[in-house]
């Protein structure tokens, strides 16, 4: 594996969140509200962005010219702004009064946006027109069509058909309790296709945290594929590797983000103080956005 440094940004700080639209297009969103769009391998310009003073948290594309950020204030409030970039600017879609965790974009009239609520949780869906609330309390999501729809809440997966949730509890899968006083929960989800969803959680955690787990579903049951490291939250953000395999940043217990690799049954550190990661489409490559706090420069990485 090969890593590159392909953007970096005077001024310290980290890079909040990345989105691949090609194999050298995409956007990387810094922690002080800039915007830079990648417009082809080695070139990068910074794009007038309506957030300020805070950062963008979760970003998705279906395309270089349909382009979605979550944006969240910097001053501790749980308000949200969802933005969309037409290929020419970005506007300011809809708001919400909690935080989006994830969005999903499968086209320009079609988005998927997982939070939003206050506490968290809610399921919202665009259709062009108009914004549908379709759960009230599930939490960060996931969709590859409107009829493939994950979410969870605790240690419920739920699926939407387009009709209706049917939810599975996996407390089951979770690695049996070593001491620890915090329960499980799942903390992201990331569906590839019908039969290939990924979920990720921690484990029972104590002080230092716990187990990183990934889980799987193959179209017909979940199973547990791995445990790893012990972190306190063990998906920031997922993402493919292309291979058959996942990608995910994730906090320690010492509040250091960290990028875990989980391949083939196991789940590991990749050593790498990675805030956010995008997989590039069509490719096993992959974006990675740097998250040290004493970073001389935002940063972001393509793996290759």
């Amino acid at each position: 594996m090969v890593t590159d440094a392909v953007l970096s940004v005077p001024g310290g700080g980290v890079t909040e969140a990345v989105v691949a639209t090609g194999k050298t297009t995409g956007w990387a969103f810094l922690g002080n509200g800039g915007a830079y769009q990648r417009v082809d391998a080695t070139a990068w310009k910074k794009v007038a962005f309506p957030g300020h003073n805070g950062y963008v948290n979760a970003a998705a594309a279906s395309s270089p010219s349909n382009v979605w950020a979550a944006f969240r204030p910097a001053d501790g409030g749980e308000g949200a702004q969802v933005d969309r970039w037409n290929g020419k600017k970005w506007s300011v879609v809809k708001s919400f009064p909690g935080t989006v965790t994830n969005l999903s974009v499968l086209g320009p009239n079609d988005v998927w946006a997982f939070g939003g609520a206050n506490g968290g949780e809610g399921v919202f869906h665009f259709n062009g027109r108009s914004w549908a609330k379709v759960s009230s309390t599930l939490q960060g999501g996931s969709a590859t069509s409107d009829r493939n729809v994950w979410a969870y809440s605790g240690t419920q997966l739920a699926h939407y058909d387009g009709r209706k949730w049917t939810e599975t509890n996996v407390a089951g899968l979770f690695p049996a309790s070593n001491g620890g006083r915090s329960a499980p929960s799942l903390t992201g989800v990331l569906a590839l296709a019908p039969d290939n969803v990924f979920a990720t959680g921690v484990g029972w955690a104590g002080a230092g945290g716990g187990a990183a787990v990934v889980l799987h579903f193959n179209g017909h049951r979940w199973s547990r594929a791995a445990a790893g490291p012990a972190v306190i939250n063990s998906a920031v953000t997922l993402a493919s590797d292309g291979k058959g395999g996942l990608w995910m940043t994730s906090d320690t217990h010492q509040n250091y983000q960290v990028l875990l690799h989980y391949s083939a049954g196991r789940l590991v550190n990749a050593n790498e103080p990675f805030m956010s990661v995008a997989s590039i489409p069509g490719t096993a490559e992959a974006l990675g956005g740097n998250a040290s706090p004493v970073a001389t420069a935002p940063t972001v990485y393509q793996y290759s």
